[in-house]
C-alpha cells in the first residue's frame, strides 16, 4: 500500500523520493469517479513512478486524467513525459515554463554556451565556469518532457477531482511558476512558492524573469492576503499561517539585501565576489550556481530600487553603491 495522506476528501498527498532539497517532494492526488487529477510527478525514475502507479491502483485503477505542473525543475516536471501525451494525461502548465523545456532538457547546447557566458561575465573563473555551465547536463536524465494541452496564463479555475480550484501565477522561484487555491476549502497547494521551513532559490540566470526577488515577494504577499486555511507545499509538512510564514520569508531577503549593500559599500564587485562573501565557498556545483544565482537576484532588486549601480560591458557585469 502506497503512504497515501488524505488531506480533504478524495484528495491525497503522495511523498516521491528526490535527490536534493529534503530527500522528498509531494504531490497531490484528486480524485473524481473512476478518473484522477495529478498535481506535479516527481522525477522520471522508476521508484517515483512505482509509487504513482500503485498509488492509482491503490485508489482504484483510476484513469489520470489531467497532470498540473506548477513548474518545470526536475522534481515536479520530471515524470511528464512519461504520464501525460497522446495516450496519457493532458499536461496543464504555465505558458511562460513552456519555452524553457527545450534548451534545459533537449536541446542543451545552446544553453550551456549561454549558461558559460554568464558566469563569466558575472566573475567566475574561466576553468570553474565551464564546469558550472556542463551541470544542468546531468538533469537531463531525470527529465521527460511532454507538449502541454493546455497553456495557462494564471486566473484560470481549473477543475481538480471535484474541487475547483484558481491559478494564481507566482513567478520568482521559476518564470511560470503557478499555485492552486481553493476559495472554498482555504486550501492552498504552495509547490515551491511558499515553503515551511527552507526559502526557495530566487535567482538571475538566462532563463529567469528580469527582477524575480521583487516578483516573489509580491507573490507572497498576494496569497496570504488570502488567508489560506491551510497550505500544502512541495516540500515539508502542511501548515498554517501564511501571513507568519510570509513575514518571516520577507524579513529574511530584507536582511539578505542589507548584508549585500554593506558587502559593497567599500568598492564595485562582481556577483561572484559578492555571492562568495554572502555565503563562503560552495563544494557541491549545484550549491555554487544556486548561490551566485541568487546572489544576482538580490543585486538585480537593489538596483531596480536605486539603491546600487549596475555596471555593464561585454565582458563584465559589476555593482557599486550609489
Amino acid at each position: 500500500m502506497p503512504a497515501l495522506n488524505e488531506i480533504a476528501e478524495g484528495i491525497f498527498e503522495l511523498r516521491l523520493p528526490i535527490p536534493f532539497e529534503d530527500g522528498l517532494v509531494n504531490v497531490f492526488l484528486f480524485v473524481d469517479g473512476d478518473e484522477v487529477d495529478l498535481l506535479d510527478c516527481g522525477m522520471n525514475s522508476g521508484e517515483s513512478l512505482e509509487l504513482i502507479h500503485s498509488s492509482l491502483a491503490f485508489l482504484g485503477g483510476k484513469r489520470l486524467r489531467r497532470l498540473v505542473v506548477t513548474h518545470i525543475h526536475p522534481d515536479h516536471y520530471g515524470a511528464a513525459g512519461i504520464l501525460a501525451g497522446p495516450d496519457g494525461a493532458d499536461l496543464y502548465l504555465h505558458r511562460l515554463e513552456v519555452p524553457l523545456v527545450n534548451p534545459r532538457y533537449v536541446e542543451l547546447e545552446h544553453l550551456v554556451l549561454e549558461v558559460l557566458k554568464y558566469l563569466l561575465v558575472n566573475g567566475v573563473p574561466p576553468e570553474e565556469a565551464d564546469v558550472l555551465s556542463n551541470s544542468q547536463r546531468a538533469l537531463s536524465q531525470v527529465v521527460a518532457p511532454a507538449e502541454p494541452a493546455v497553456q495557462l496564463d494564471g486566473a484560470e479555475t481549473l477543475t481538480m477531482g471535484r474541487m475547483e480550484l484558481r491559478v494564481e501565477w507566482t513567478p520568482g522561484h521559476s518564470p511560470g511558476h503557478i499555485c492552486l487555491y481553493s476559495a472554498t476549502s482555504g486550501l492552498l497547494f504552495a509547490g515551491d512558492h511558499m515553503l515551511p521551513e527552507l526559502s526557495p532559490n530566487i535567482g538571475l540566470h538566462p532563463q529567469s524573469t528580469p527582477d524575480p526577488l521583487h516578483e516573489y515577494l509580491e507573490g507572497l504577499q498576494r496569497l496570504a492576503a488570502y488567508a489560506p486555511r491551510l497550505i500544502l507545499p512541495a516540500h515539508g509538512r502542511p501548515f498554517t499561517d501564511a501571513a507568519g510564514r510570509v513575514e518571516m520569508l520577507a524579513a529574511h531577503h530584507r536582511k539578505r539585501m542589507e548584508r549585500v549593500m554593506g558587502i559593497l559599500s567599500n568598492g564595485e564587485l562582481t556577483g561572484w565576489q559578492v555571492a562568495l562573501q554572502l555565503w563562503g565557498p560552495r563544494d557541491q556545483l549545484y550549491e555554487k550556481r544556486l548561490a551566485l544565482q541568487e546572489g544576482l537576484a538580490h543585486l538585480q532588486a537593489l538596483a531596480v530600487e536605486g539603491k546600487l549601480e549596475k555596471l555593464v560591458t561585454p565582458e563584465s557585469v559589476r555593482w557599486r553603491s550609489v
